[in-house]
C-alpha cells in the first residue's frame, strides 16, 4: 500500500508543470513570468534582440523600472489620462493584429482581459505625463532614454526593495 502511494506521488510530481513563476518582487509588488510574456507578446515593450533569454531579461529589467516609476507616480498622483486616450491606445494596439478575434485570443493566452489591458495602458499614459512634466520631454521608459531619466530610474532602484528570482 505504501509503495503504491509513493508511486502515485512520484507520478504526480513528475507530471507537475510550472504554470507561472515569480521573477521579482519590487517594493512588495510581484512580477511574474506571465507578466513578462504578456508585455512582450502584446508588443508593449520595445526590445532590440531576437535572443529569447536576453529579451526576457531586458523585459524583466524594464518591468522592474516600470514598477518603480509607477510607485513614484503614485506618490505625486498625476491626473489619470482621459478615457478616450486609453481607448485610442487600445484601438492602436488591436490594429496590430489581423482581426479582433486574433487580438482577443492573444489577450486570453497571456491571461489578460480588456480591463487589464486598459489599466496597463492607463498606467503607461500616467508615466508618460509624469516623465514629460519632470524632465521636459516625452519619452517612453522602454526605449533609449536621456541620461536624467536613466539616472532617476537608477536612483529609484537603489532606494527600493527589489528581490529577483530569475537567475
Amino acid at each position: 500500500m505504501l509503495a503504491c502511494a509513493l508511486c502515485l506521488l512520484a507520478c504526480s510530481v513528475a507530471a507537475a508543470q510550472t504554470l507561472d513563476r515569480v521573477l521579482a518582487v519590487v517594493s512588495g509588488q510581484v512580477i511574474l513570468a506571465s507578466d513578462v510574456r504578456a508585455f512582450l507578446e502584446l508588443g508593449l515593450l520595445t526590445i532590440d534582440t531576437s535572443d529569447r533569454e536576453a529579451r526576457e531579461s531586458v523585459a524583466l529589467n524594464l518591468l522592474i523600472e516600470r514598477r518603480l516609476a509607477l510607485d513614484e507616480v503614485e506618490r505625486y498622483g498625476p491626473v489619470p489620462p482621459p478615457a478616450a486616450r486609453v481607448e485610442e491606445d487600445v484601438a492602436a494596439l488591436s490594429a496590430r493584429f489581423p482581426d479582433e478575434m486574433a487580438f482577443t485570443r492573444l489577450l486570453a493566452a497571456v491571461g489578460l482581459d480588456l480591463d487589464d489591458l486598459r489599466q496597463i495602458l492607463r498606467d503607461d499614459a500616467r508615466l508618460e505625463v509624469y516623465v514629460a512634466d519632470r524632465f521636459g520631454e516625452a519619452t517612453r521608459l522602454d526605449g533609449l532614454r536621456p541620461a536624467p531619466v536613466a539616472n532617476w530610474l537608477s536612483g529609484l532602484a537603489r532606494r527600493a526593495d527589489i528581490a529577483r528570482f530569475d537567475q
